[in-house]
């Protein structure tokens, strides 16, 4: 970004943040947490150790993974390799979530990695199709804020989930769980950059095309074959846009 294009100082970034973290992004992953906290009181996880989960965890296929393998009686090892592999899919994501937030700033190791265990999906593509209006230095800050925000909402959200569980029937509050990707989905659909808006089409067009034939892993498949060709296409599809890929 030039010094001409350069949008203008926020006067309060980290305020900002929180603002814009309170539209849609934090009753989207507050609604999925409700879910989530559903789940967990029916699985006989007490209130505080799922408010930790989601915590520590903080990505809603791990989370979810964990509480199946609890329910199920797996031990320790077993919940910490499923947990593990739910959430590998978030280490590209938190690659390159890493630059955009830092925005030219330097960190130590330890800080970087206290940074990332923050970096929810809905958190990168805040930062990656929405803050545009935010100046590289100002950028950390407003994250921050926006990212307390966030996990706020689904603390929050596990907490009402949890004791909602105690009266309302399971299978009607799991139906939240889905509010996220719902959100995300839209919102990269209405993305600027056309590479992020052809990586939904072909991400969904590979996984029901391959799910016939493998399953589960169709998930996996949609997301590396879809983005890989929404990377490849966009610059000849859309060569005049200006941000092709």
């Amino acid at each position: 970004m030039t010094e001409a294009t350069a949008p203008p100082p926020l006067s309060r970034p980290a305020l900002r943040g929180m603002l814009d973290c309170l539209n849609v992004p934090a009753l989207g992953l507050g609604l999925t947490m409700v879910g989530f906290g559903a789940m967990a009181q029916d699985a006989g996880i007490a209130l505080l150790p799922a408010m930790g989960v989601t915590a520590f965890v903080w990505g809603i296929a791990g989370q979810v993974a964990l509480i199946e393998i609890h329910a199920g009686g797996g031990g320790i090892l077993a919940l910490f390799v499923a947990v593990a592999l739910a959430n590998l899919r978030m280490l590209p994501m938190s690659v390159t979530g890493l630059s955009a937030v830092l925005g030219g700033k330097k960190l130590p190791f330890l800080g970087r990695v206290m940074l990332m265990q923050t970096m929810a999906i809905s958190c990168w593509t805040q930062m990656m199709t929405r803050s545009d209006h935010v100046p590289n230095p100002q950028r950390l800050t407003y994250y921050l804020g926006f990212a307390a925000t966030l996990l706020s909402a689904g603390l929050i959200g596990t907490l009402v989930g949890h004791q909602l569980g105690r009266v309302v029937p399971q299978a009607v509050l799991t139906v939240t769980i889905f509010m996220t990707p719902l959100y995300l989905l839209l919102l990269i659909s209405g993305a600027r950059q056309w590479v992020n808006r052809l990586s939904v089409i072909f991400g969904i067009l590979v996984g029901v095309g391959f799910y016939p034939v493998l399953g589960d892993w169709s998930v996996i498949a949609a997301g590396l074959l879809g983005g890989t060709l929404a990377f490849l296409s966009a610059p000849r599809l859309f060569p005049n846009s200006g941000d092709g890929a």
